[in-house]
Protein backbone atom coordinates (compact mmCIF):
# COMPACT_ATOMS: atom_id res chain seq x y z
CA UNK A 1 0.00 0.00 0.00
CA UNK A 2 0.90 3.07 -1.42
CA UNK A 3 -1.47 5.87 -0.07
CA UNK A 4 -0.96 9.47 -0.65
CA UNK A 5 1.36 11.41 2.42
CA UNK A 6 1.83 14.91 3.33
CA UNK A 7 4.82 15.05 4.53
CA UNK A 8 4.91 18.01 7.46
CA UNK A 9 7.99 19.87 8.65
CA UNK A 10 9.19 18.31 12.09
CA UNK A 11 11.71 20.49 13.73
CA UNK A 12 13.69 17.84 15.08
CA UNK A 13 15.03 20.29 18.07
CA UNK A 14 14.69 18.61 21.00
CA UNK A 15 12.90 16.19 22.62
CA UNK A 16 9.60 14.93 21.20
CA UNK A 17 7.21 12.50 22.16
CA UNK A 18 5.98 10.52 19.46
CA UNK A 19 3.68 7.98 20.00
CA UNK A 20 -0.09 8.93 20.98
CA UNK A 21 -2.27 11.23 19.57
CA UNK A 22 -5.63 11.26 18.05
CA UNK A 23 -7.76 14.51 16.74
CA UNK A 24 -6.22 15.94 14.38
CA UNK A 25 -2.59 14.82 14.29
CA UNK A 26 -0.43 17.50 15.45
CA UNK A 27 2.58 18.34 14.46
CA UNK A 28 4.50 20.00 17.09
CA UNK A 29 8.33 19.77 18.44
CA UNK A 30 10.00 21.16 20.92
CA UNK A 31 13.11 23.69 20.45
CA UNK A 32 16.19 23.04 23.19
CA UNK A 33 15.63 25.02 25.93
CA UNK A 34 16.55 24.93 29.38
CA UNK A 35 12.73 25.52 30.99
CA UNK A 36 10.94 23.71 33.30
CA UNK A 37 7.28 23.78 34.76
CA UNK A 38 7.25 25.76 38.45
CA UNK A 39 9.05 23.34 40.99
CA UNK A 40 10.45 21.21 38.82
CA UNK A 41 14.44 22.43 38.90
CA UNK A 42 15.58 23.69 42.62
CA UNK A 43 17.00 26.48 40.28
CA UNK A 44 14.64 27.85 38.31
CA UNK A 45 15.36 25.36 34.85
CA UNK A 46 18.98 25.95 34.45
CA UNK A 47 19.73 22.12 34.52
CA UNK A 48 22.76 21.10 32.41
CA UNK A 49 24.03 17.48 30.99
CA UNK A 50 27.25 16.72 31.76
CA UNK A 51 28.92 13.77 29.55
CA UNK A 52 32.31 12.36 30.44
CA UNK A 53 34.69 10.81 28.07
CA UNK A 54 34.68 7.63 29.87
CA UNK A 55 31.45 5.67 30.94
CA UNK A 56 31.95 6.92 34.35
CA UNK A 57 31.86 9.77 36.51
CA UNK A 58 35.13 10.93 38.20
CA UNK A 59 35.02 10.32 42.23
CA UNK A 60 35.73 14.92 42.24
CA UNK A 61 32.77 15.24 40.31
CA UNK A 62 30.65 17.02 42.63
CA UNK A 63 33.31 19.44 43.82
CA UNK A 64 34.47 20.78 40.98
CA UNK A 65 30.79 21.20 40.11
CA UNK A 66 30.65 22.95 43.14
CA UNK A 67 33.44 25.41 42.36
CA UNK A 68 31.93 26.64 39.68
CA UNK A 69 28.72 27.60 41.72
CA UNK A 70 26.85 24.61 40.50
CA UNK A 71 25.08 21.50 42.31
CA UNK A 72 24.71 17.63 41.46
CA UNK A 73 21.49 16.28 41.08
CA UNK A 74 22.24 13.05 39.64
CA UNK A 75 25.53 10.78 38.91
CA UNK A 76 24.53 8.23 36.43
CA UNK A 77 27.43 6.42 37.03
CA UNK A 78 27.49 3.16 34.78
CA UNK A 79 27.28 5.42 31.68
CA UNK A 80 29.39 8.66 32.82
CA UNK A 81 26.95 10.99 32.85
CA UNK A 82 26.28 13.91 35.48
CA UNK A 83 22.69 15.87 36.00
CA UNK A 84 23.85 19.31 37.47
CA UNK A 85 21.74 22.36 38.34
CA UNK A 86 23.04 26.12 39.05
CA UNK A 87 25.28 26.59 36.68
CA UNK A 88 25.59 29.96 34.83
CA UNK A 89 26.48 29.64 30.95
CA UNK A 90 29.79 30.81 31.77
CA UNK A 91 30.47 28.32 34.52
CA UNK A 92 28.71 25.49 32.17
CA UNK A 93 31.85 26.65 29.70
CA UNK A 94 34.25 26.25 32.28
CA UNK A 95 33.20 23.14 33.12
CA UNK A 96 33.22 21.59 29.66
CA UNK A 97 36.72 22.68 29.12
CA UNK A 98 38.10 20.08 31.52
CA UNK A 99 40.17 17.16 30.01
CA UNK A 100 37.58 14.43 30.79
CA UNK A 101 34.34 15.81 29.98
CA UNK A 102 32.98 15.36 26.02
CA UNK A 103 30.38 17.95 26.65
CA UNK A 104 28.21 20.08 28.74
CA UNK A 105 24.91 21.02 27.44
CA UNK A 106 21.42 22.32 28.53
CA UNK A 107 18.61 19.98 29.48
CA UNK A 108 15.70 20.12 27.06
CA UNK A 109 12.04 20.02 27.98
CA UNK A 110 9.76 18.11 26.00
CA UNK A 111 6.01 18.12 25.74
CA UNK A 112 4.24 14.80 24.52
CA UNK A 113 2.17 15.23 21.47
CA UNK A 114 -0.98 14.00 22.14
CA UNK A 115 -4.11 15.59 22.51
CA UNK A 116 -7.87 14.06 23.80
CA UNK A 117 -8.71 10.51 22.84
CA UNK A 118 -11.79 10.07 21.36
CA UNK A 119 -14.80 8.43 23.03
CA UNK A 120 -17.92 6.58 21.54
CA UNK A 121 -20.85 8.09 22.83
CA UNK A 122 -21.83 4.51 23.42
CA UNK A 123 -19.25 2.85 24.80
CA UNK A 124 -18.85 5.46 27.73
CA UNK A 125 -19.69 3.63 30.92
CA UNK A 126 -19.88 -0.05 31.39
CA UNK A 127 -22.30 -2.21 34.22
CA UNK A 128 -19.70 -2.21 37.22
CA UNK A 129 -20.59 -5.69 37.59
CA UNK A 130 -19.19 -6.75 34.52
CA UNK A 131 -15.42 -6.55 35.97
CA UNK A 132 -16.06 -7.63 39.05
CA UNK A 133 -14.67 -10.61 39.01
CA UNK A 134 -11.17 -11.87 38.75
CA UNK A 135 -8.62 -11.95 35.54
CA UNK A 136 -10.89 -14.22 33.03
CA UNK A 137 -9.24 -17.46 32.31
CA UNK A 138 -8.73 -16.01 28.65
CA UNK A 139 -7.85 -12.94 27.10
CA UNK A 140 -10.56 -13.79 24.27
CA UNK A 141 -13.44 -13.93 27.45
CA UNK A 142 -12.68 -10.51 27.60
CA UNK A 143 -15.91 -8.15 27.50
CA UNK A 144 -15.30 -6.04 25.03
CA UNK A 145 -12.69 -8.15 23.12
CA UNK A 146 -15.21 -8.59 19.84
CA UNK A 147 -14.62 -4.78 19.23
CA UNK A 148 -10.45 -5.21 19.07
CA UNK A 149 -9.48 -5.78 15.93
CA UNK A 150 -5.68 -5.38 16.65
CA UNK A 151 -5.11 -8.33 18.50
CA UNK A 152 -6.88 -10.91 15.92
CA UNK A 153 -4.99 -8.42 13.40
CA UNK A 154 -1.66 -9.75 15.17
CA UNK A 155 -2.69 -13.24 15.64
CA UNK A 156 -2.52 -13.02 19.25
CA UNK A 157 -5.75 -14.53 20.00
CA UNK A 158 -3.95 -18.15 18.45
CA UNK A 159 -1.17 -17.62 20.92
CA UNK A 160 -4.01 -17.69 24.05
CA UNK A 161 -5.49 -20.68 22.50
CA UNK A 162 -2.59 -22.11 23.34
CA UNK A 163 -2.12 -20.93 26.98
CA UNK A 164 0.92 -18.45 26.03
CA UNK A 165 -0.79 -15.73 28.19
CA UNK A 166 2.75 -14.41 29.43
CA UNK A 167 4.30 -15.04 32.58
CA UNK A 168 5.19 -13.29 35.81
CA UNK A 169 8.77 -13.90 35.49
CA UNK A 170 9.08 -11.72 32.66
CA UNK A 171 9.42 -7.92 33.49
CA UNK A 172 8.39 -4.72 31.14
CA UNK A 173 9.03 -1.62 32.07
CA UNK A 174 6.97 1.21 30.85
CA UNK A 175 8.33 4.42 30.39
CA UNK A 176 5.74 6.96 30.34
CA UNK A 177 3.40 8.94 32.60
CA UNK A 178 2.83 6.65 34.91
CA UNK A 179 0.59 3.42 35.38
CA UNK A 180 -2.64 3.36 37.02
CA UNK A 181 -1.86 0.54 38.64
CA UNK A 182 -5.34 0.10 40.88
CA UNK A 183 -7.14 0.14 37.65
CA UNK A 184 -9.45 -3.24 37.40
CA UNK A 185 -7.29 -4.07 34.18
CA UNK A 186 -4.03 -3.52 36.07
CA UNK A 187 -4.38 -4.73 39.99
CA UNK A 188 -1.77 -7.15 40.76
CA UNK A 189 0.41 -6.74 37.09
CA UNK A 190 2.51 -3.32 38.44
CA UNK A 191 5.38 -4.68 40.66
CA UNK A 192 5.10 -1.31 42.90
CA UNK A 193 8.48 -2.42 44.54
CA UNK A 194 10.34 -1.29 42.00
CA UNK A 195 8.56 1.22 40.01
CA UNK A 196 9.52 4.60 40.54
CA UNK A 197 8.69 8.41 39.76
CA UNK A 198 11.37 10.88 37.84
CA UNK A 199 8.78 13.71 38.05
CA UNK A 200 9.48 14.63 41.95
CA UNK A 201 7.02 18.21 41.47
CA UNK A 202 4.42 15.81 40.79
CA UNK A 203 4.42 13.44 43.66
CA UNK A 204 2.85 16.09 45.63
CA UNK A 205 0.28 16.63 43.50
CA UNK A 206 -0.28 12.71 43.33
CA UNK A 207 -0.66 12.71 47.11
CA UNK A 208 -2.91 15.52 47.23
CA UNK A 209 -5.54 14.19 44.39
CA UNK A 210 -5.48 11.02 45.74
CA UNK A 211 -3.80 10.11 48.84
CA UNK A 212 -2.45 7.60 49.49
CA UNK A 213 -1.47 6.87 45.93
CA UNK A 214 1.92 5.88 45.01
CA UNK A 215 3.89 8.87 42.84
CA UNK A 216 3.85 6.69 39.84
CA UNK A 217 0.10 7.18 39.88
CA UNK A 218 -0.98 8.01 35.90
CA UNK A 219 -2.78 11.60 36.06
CA UNK A 220 -3.04 11.50 32.12
CA UNK A 221 -3.72 8.51 30.31
CA UNK A 222 -1.04 7.66 28.25
CA UNK A 223 1.23 4.99 30.21
CA UNK A 224 -1.81 3.59 31.58
CA UNK A 225 -3.17 2.87 27.73
CA UNK A 226 0.21 1.38 26.75
CA UNK A 227 0.67 -0.61 29.88
CA UNK A 228 -2.94 -2.41 29.48
CA UNK A 229 -2.06 -2.93 25.71
CA UNK A 230 0.93 -4.78 26.31
CA UNK A 231 -1.06 -6.49 29.64
CA UNK A 232 -4.22 -6.94 31.03
CA UNK A 233 -6.64 -8.80 33.32
CA UNK A 234 -8.84 -8.88 30.37
CA UNK A 235 -11.92 -7.99 32.20
CA UNK A 236 -13.21 -5.50 29.25
CA UNK A 237 -10.35 -5.45 26.59
CA UNK A 238 -7.78 -7.93 26.42
CA UNK A 239 -3.90 -7.21 26.04
CA UNK A 240 -1.44 -9.03 23.80
CA UNK A 241 -0.76 -10.96 27.13
CA UNK A 242 -2.31 -11.23 30.92
CA UNK A 243 0.71 -12.63 33.47
CA UNK A 244 3.23 -10.56 32.78
CA UNK A 245 5.01 -8.27 35.57
CA UNK A 246 5.25 -4.38 34.47
CA UNK A 247 7.38 -1.86 36.50
CA UNK A 248 6.43 1.81 35.81
CA UNK A 249 8.81 4.28 35.38
CA UNK A 250 7.64 7.88 35.51
CA UNK A 251 9.18 10.35 33.29
CA UNK A 252 6.28 12.94 32.56
CA UNK A 253 3.43 14.56 34.62
CA UNK A 254 0.00 15.23 33.93
CA UNK A 255 0.69 18.23 31.77
CA UNK A 256 2.95 15.52 29.42
CA UNK A 257 6.13 17.31 30.19
CA UNK A 258 9.63 15.91 30.55
CA UNK A 259 12.80 16.14 30.24
CA UNK A 260 16.06 14.51 28.47
CA UNK A 261 17.68 14.19 32.14
CA UNK A 262 14.55 12.38 33.27
CA UNK A 263 14.56 10.34 30.42
CA UNK A 264 18.09 9.14 30.77
CA UNK A 265 17.54 8.35 34.39
CA UNK A 266 14.58 6.30 33.55
CA UNK A 267 16.31 4.14 30.90
CA UNK A 268 19.19 3.37 33.38
CA UNK A 269 16.84 2.69 36.31
CA UNK A 270 14.83 0.57 34.31
CA UNK A 271 17.58 -1.87 32.98
CA UNK A 272 18.89 -1.80 36.61
CA UNK A 273 15.80 -3.24 37.63
CA UNK A 274 15.86 -6.43 35.19
CA UNK A 275 13.89 -5.56 32.90
CA UNK A 276 13.68 -7.67 29.76
CA UNK A 277 11.42 -5.62 27.78
CA UNK A 278 11.54 -1.51 28.17
CA UNK A 279 8.69 0.10 26.45
CA UNK A 280 9.03 3.78 25.32
CA UNK A 281 6.51 5.08 23.34
CA UNK A 282 7.85 8.38 22.44
CA UNK A 283 11.20 9.32 21.50
CA UNK A 284 13.79 12.24 21.53
CA UNK A 285 14.17 14.68 18.17
CA UNK A 286 18.15 16.28 17.80
CA UNK A 287 19.28 18.22 15.37
CA UNK A 288 22.85 15.99 15.60
CA UNK A 289 24.52 19.57 14.92
CA UNK A 290 23.06 21.33 18.06
CA UNK A 291 22.83 18.50 20.70
CA UNK A 292 25.68 16.15 20.15
CA UNK A 293 26.57 15.62 23.68
CA UNK A 294 22.50 14.85 24.59
CA UNK A 295 22.48 12.39 21.17
CA UNK A 296 25.64 10.92 22.93
CA UNK A 297 24.06 10.59 26.63
CA UNK A 298 20.98 8.93 25.29
CA UNK A 299 23.02 6.73 23.04
CA UNK A 300 25.32 5.43 26.03
CA UNK A 301 21.93 4.96 28.22
CA UNK A 302 20.45 2.62 25.74
CA UNK A 303 23.70 0.67 25.07
CA UNK A 304 23.72 0.48 28.86
CA UNK A 305 20.28 -0.99 28.62
CA UNK A 306 21.10 -3.44 25.65
CA UNK A 307 24.34 -4.85 27.81
CA UNK A 308 22.02 -5.44 30.45
CA UNK A 309 19.72 -7.87 28.14
CA UNK A 310 16.84 -5.10 27.59
CA UNK A 311 15.41 -5.14 24.58
CA UNK A 312 14.06 -1.39 23.72
CA UNK A 313 10.97 -1.09 22.21
CA UNK A 314 10.08 2.94 20.52
CA UNK A 315 8.22 4.42 17.98
CA UNK A 316 8.49 5.84 13.93
CA UNK A 317 6.41 8.86 15.29
CA UNK A 318 2.61 10.28 14.31
CA UNK A 319 4.45 12.89 12.46
CA UNK A 320 4.60 11.47 8.71
CA UNK A 321 8.06 11.66 8.50
CA UNK A 322 10.10 10.81 6.16
CA UNK A 323 13.15 9.41 8.68
CA UNK A 324 15.37 8.03 5.52
CA UNK A 325 15.88 11.94 4.67
CA UNK A 326 15.82 13.78 8.01
CA UNK A 327 19.33 14.94 7.40
CA UNK A 328 20.19 17.11 10.31
CA UNK A 329 17.82 15.14 12.43
CA UNK A 330 17.69 12.10 14.40
CA UNK A 331 15.14 10.10 16.18
CA UNK A 332 15.92 7.76 19.68
CA UNK A 333 15.39 5.45 20.59
CA UNK A 334 14.19 4.26 17.02
CA UNK A 335 17.52 5.11 15.52
CA UNK A 336 19.60 3.72 17.90
CA UNK A 337 21.22 0.38 17.32
CA UNK A 338 19.12 -3.02 18.59
CA UNK A 339 16.06 -1.18 19.05
CA UNK A 340 13.11 -1.82 17.71
CA UNK A 341 11.43 0.93 15.74
CA UNK A 342 7.91 0.59 14.97
CA UNK A 343 5.37 1.99 12.50
CA UNK A 344 1.16 2.54 12.54
CA UNK A 345 -1.18 0.06 11.01
CA UNK A 346 -5.32 0.06 10.73
CA UNK A 347 -8.01 -0.45 9.15
CA UNK A 348 -9.43 1.67 6.87
CA UNK A 349 -12.94 1.53 7.79
CA UNK A 350 -15.31 -0.39 9.77
CA UNK A 351 -19.41 -1.18 9.12
CA UNK A 352 -20.07 -1.60 13.26
CA UNK A 353 -18.22 -1.35 16.64
CA UNK A 354 -17.70 -4.99 16.11
CA UNK A 355 -16.50 -4.81 12.55
CA UNK A 356 -15.77 -6.08 9.92
CA UNK A 357 -13.15 -4.38 9.34
CA UNK A 358 -11.70 -3.17 5.71
CA UNK A 359 -8.25 -4.07 4.98
CA UNK A 360 -6.53 -4.19 9.34
CA UNK A 361 -2.81 -3.94 7.93
CA UNK A 362 -3.13 -0.74 5.84
CA UNK A 363 -0.74 1.35 6.70
CA UNK A 364 -1.79 4.45 9.05
CA UNK A 365 -2.09 8.21 7.44
CA UNK A 366 -0.04 9.70 9.88
CA UNK A 367 2.89 7.04 10.82
CA UNK A 368 6.49 8.50 9.98
CA UNK A 369 8.33 5.88 7.87
CA UNK A 370 11.79 5.11 6.75
CA UNK A 371 13.22 2.14 4.82
CA UNK A 372 16.64 2.51 7.11
CA UNK A 373 14.63 3.41 10.46
CA UNK A 374 11.37 0.88 10.90
CA UNK A 375 12.11 -1.87 12.01
CA UNK A 376 8.49 -3.65 11.90
CA UNK A 377 4.92 -2.57 11.96
CA UNK A 378 2.03 -3.37 14.53
CA UNK A 379 -1.61 -1.54 14.73
CA UNK A 380 -1.96 2.07 15.81
CA UNK A 381 -5.40 3.00 14.62
CA UNK A 382 -6.60 5.21 11.95
CA UNK A 383 -8.83 8.33 12.66
CA UNK A 384 -11.99 6.69 11.49
CA UNK A 385 -14.55 5.68 13.61
CA UNK A 386 -14.52 2.34 15.06
CA UNK A 387 -10.90 1.97 13.51
CA UNK A 388 -9.15 3.16 17.20
CA UNK A 389 -7.95 1.20 19.71
CA UNK A 390 -9.76 0.45 22.94
CA UNK A 391 -8.03 1.34 26.04
CA UNK A 392 -9.44 2.11 29.46
CA UNK A 393 -9.74 5.12 30.94
CA UNK A 394 -7.89 6.64 34.39
CA UNK A 395 -9.46 5.96 37.55
CA UNK A 396 -7.49 9.00 38.75
CA UNK A 397 -8.26 11.61 36.44
CA UNK A 398 -7.33 15.14 36.90
CA UNK A 399 -8.00 17.74 34.58
CA UNK A 400 -5.49 16.80 32.03
CA UNK A 401 -6.81 13.68 31.39
CA UNK A 402 -9.55 13.41 28.28
CA UNK A 403 -12.37 15.39 29.22
CA UNK A 404 -14.73 12.25 27.80
CA UNK A 405 -12.86 10.17 30.35
CA UNK A 406 -13.84 12.40 33.57
CA UNK A 407 -16.97 14.14 33.10
CA UNK A 408 -20.59 12.71 33.11
CA UNK A 409 -22.56 11.65 31.46
CA UNK A 410 -19.98 10.38 29.49
CA UNK A 411 -18.15 8.75 31.79
CA UNK A 412 -20.65 8.77 35.28
CA UNK A 413 -18.06 6.96 37.50
CA UNK A 414 -14.60 7.45 36.90
CA UNK A 415 -13.10 6.15 39.72
CA UNK A 416 -14.90 2.44 38.79
CA UNK A 417 -12.87 2.06 35.79
CA UNK A 418 -15.90 1.16 33.95
CA UNK A 419 -15.35 4.31 31.41
CA UNK A 420 -13.36 3.59 28.00
CA UNK A 421 -11.04 5.55 25.34
CA UNK A 422 -10.34 5.38 21.71
CA UNK A 423 -6.42 6.34 20.53
CA UNK A 424 -4.47 5.83 17.76
CA UNK A 425 -1.14 6.27 17.59
CA UNK A 426 2.32 4.14 16.72
CA UNK A 427 2.20 4.40 20.40
CA UNK A 428 0.20 1.85 20.50
CA UNK A 429 2.49 -0.15 17.92
CA UNK A 430 4.99 0.05 20.34
CA UNK A 431 2.81 -1.37 23.34
CA UNK A 432 1.20 -4.32 20.95
CA UNK A 433 5.15 -5.25 19.99
CA UNK A 434 5.94 -4.99 23.53
CA UNK A 435 3.57 -7.53 24.12
CA UNK A 436 4.79 -9.99 21.62
CA UNK A 437 8.50 -9.28 23.01
CA UNK A 438 7.30 -10.37 26.22
CA UNK A 439 5.67 -13.78 24.84
CA UNK A 440 9.54 -14.37 23.41
CA UNK A 441 10.98 -14.26 26.72
CA UNK A 442 8.85 -16.68 28.23
CA UNK A 443 9.98 -19.12 25.33
CA UNK A 444 12.91 -18.52 24.34
CA UNK A 445 14.02 -17.10 28.07
CA UNK A 446 15.79 -14.16 29.72
CA UNK A 447 18.78 -11.73 28.01
CA UNK A 448 18.32 -13.65 24.25
CA UNK A 449 17.81 -10.23 23.27
CA UNK A 450 19.47 -10.30 20.12
CA UNK A 451 17.26 -13.15 19.31
CA UNK A 452 14.32 -12.25 20.17
CA UNK A 453 14.32 -8.65 18.05
CA UNK A 454 15.61 -11.03 15.01
CA UNK A 455 12.82 -13.50 15.56
CA UNK A 456 10.46 -10.43 15.83
CA UNK A 457 11.93 -9.26 12.43
CA UNK A 458 12.01 -12.50 10.60
CA UNK A 459 8.60 -13.74 11.24
CA UNK A 460 6.45 -10.49 10.60
CA UNK A 461 4.60 -10.25 7.75
CA UNK A 462 5.71 -9.06 4.66
CA UNK A 463 3.55 -6.54 3.38
CA UNK A 464 4.12 -3.34 0.86
CA UNK A 465 6.49 -3.69 -1.05
CA UNK A 466 8.66 -7.28 -1.25
CA UNK A 467 11.44 -7.08 1.65
CA UNK A 468 12.09 -4.31 3.51
CA UNK A 469 9.09 -1.60 3.25
CA UNK A 470 9.66 1.87 3.97
CA UNK A 471 6.49 2.01 5.59
CA UNK A 472 6.35 -1.82 7.05
CA UNK A 473 9.69 -2.61 7.60
CA UNK A 474 10.36 -5.89 7.85
CA UNK A 475 6.63 -6.61 8.16
CA UNK A 476 3.67 -6.11 10.43
CA UNK A 477 4.11 -7.94 13.21
CA UNK A 478 2.70 -11.82 13.41
CA UNK A 479 2.40 -13.18 17.09
CA UNK A 480 1.79 -16.54 16.43
CA UNK A 481 4.78 -16.95 13.68
CA UNK A 482 6.84 -15.69 16.05
CA UNK A 483 6.08 -18.03 18.52
CA UNK A 484 6.36 -20.84 15.89
CA UNK A 485 2.19 -21.67 15.96
CA UNK A 486 0.40 -23.09 12.93
CA UNK A 487 -0.58 -20.75 10.56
Amino acid sequence: MSPIRKNTTLVLAGLLFLGCTDRPIPTQAAAPKASFSAGDSPSGGDRHIVLFAAERVPADFQERVERVGGTVEQSLDSIGVGIVYGLSEGAAAQLATDPDVRAVEPDVEFQIAAGEDVLDDDSADIAAEAILAEATASPKDATLYPRQWNMRAIGADKAWDVGLVGSRDVVVVILDTGIDYLHPELQGLVDMSRSKSFVPAEDSVVERLYPGRNPVTDLFWHGTAMAATVASNAKLLAGVTQHVTLIAVKVANRFTMSTVSAGLAGVVYAADQGADIMNVSGGMGFHKSGNPGLIAAYLRALNYAWRKGVLVVGVAGNDTLDRDHNRDGVSLPCEAPNALCVSATGPTAAQSVNGPWDNVDASALYTGYGRSVVSVAAPGGQRFTNTRVWVPCLTTPSSTSPAACRIPPMCPKPSAGTCLNQGIGTSFSAAHTSGLAALLVQQLGHRNTALIRERILQSADDLGQPGVDPYYGHGRINVARALGLPQ
